[in-house]
């Protein structure tokens, strides 16, 4: 649950990011061009997004931690997205492995764990 979390506080801050004047955002995931010409749908979906990530995380951990772990996803994620979206560094393949390979280890925690 906490790596689908992570993957949607990604897509948050990315679509967010992207609909900004200030950077020149390049067409690495093809989304790009949708965000660039809806931006202001793109900055609704981007909230909404926000708010479901904001409550899901409180709801599977919490209060407290729900918070805190919500700060320092959107702050971790955020400075990645910033670093490294102007290097074409983050592209579907990309995603794609960093994504499963959390969601693994997550299932295998879960699964020694019992």
């Amino acid at each position: 649950m906490i790596s689908i979390l992570l993957i949607i506080i990604f897509f948050t801050f990315y679509s967010l990011y992207a609909t900004t004047n200030r950077v020149k955002v390049n067409s690495n995931l093809g989304i790009e061009t949708y965000i660039q010409k809806h931006k202001k749908n793109t900055k609704a979906i981007g909230l909404l997004l926000f708010i479901i990530s904001l409550v899901l995380a409180v709801y599977v951990l919490g209060l407290g931690v729900g918070l805190l772990f919500s700060v320092i996803a959107y702050m971790t994620l955020g400075g990645l997205v910033i670093l490294l979206a102007p290097l074409q560094i983050i592209n579907y393949k990309n995603i794609i492995i960093i994504g499963v390979f959390f969601f693994l280890i997550e299932l295998f925690q879960q699964i020694s764990s019992l």
